[in-house]
């Protein structure tokens, strides 16, 4: 970049530290599917982390009679399960499934896996000071760079809300700029998690 970034801006990105992940996706009978849109899964005797079943956010996610459900492991790029073979890692799923009493694995018709790298920011005791001196910087010397969704502003956000984070920033950026501070109604990190979330309600 012009100008180069300095070092200690370097150190504050260096410190942003993420959680890995990736999906093993089951497909399955619909009436082999559950009501929730997700589990969260707690037995200490198996990896995963939480299951969806897709075909609840939406009937459109299935098709010709089935849904997928996706098992989410939450992982650390190069642990055992990331660099695990897929068919290894959809056995594993399978099993899982069976001792959760959640899915007969006879039932799986195909399998399926997703790795996500830096899925997850971190929030450790030092995160809030590095993303401030980042965003500092940024606004400072690099002001047409616009962070957004999770790794851009390293914020738990849920898709949605990381989604709005990118439509508003294109309509700064065809209104010619970052918001100033009259305009802040339109500042991207001013939207926050509490902004009403896409996920069904509970039943």
């Amino acid at each position: 970049m012009d100008p180069p970034v300095p070092a200690d801006v370097r150190k504050a990105a260096n410190g942003l530290g993420f959680r890995d992940f990736l999906t093993v996706a089951l497909v399955v009978p619909w009436e082999d599917g559950f009501e929730d849109n997700w589990i969260y899964v707690h037995p200490p005797d198996v990896e995963v982390g939480r299951v969806q079943n897709f075909g609840q956010w939406s009937p459109d996610l299935g098709k010709d009679g089935r849904t997928c459900l996706g098992l989410e492991y939450f992982v650390t790029e190069g642990d055992h399960l990331w660099v695990s073979d897929d068919d290894d890692l959809v056995e594993l799923g399978k099993v899982e499934m069976a001792r959760l009493g959640l899915l007969d694995p006879s039932r799986v018709e195909a399998g399926y896996v997703v790795r996500m790298p830096k899925a997850y920011p971190m929030y450790d005791a030092h995160y809030q000071k590095n993303v401030d001196v980042v965003r500092g910087w940024l606004a400072e010397h690099a002001s047409n760079v616009y962070p957004v969704g999770r790794n851009g502003m390293h914020r738990y956000n849920n898709q949605d809300h990381s989604m709005f984070t990118a439509m508003l920033t294109v309509e700064n950026v065809l209104a010619d700029g970052p918001p100033t501070a009259t305009m802040s109604g339109r500042s991207t990190w001013r939207r926050t998690t509490t902004r009403r979330s896409g996920e069904p309600p509970a039943t």
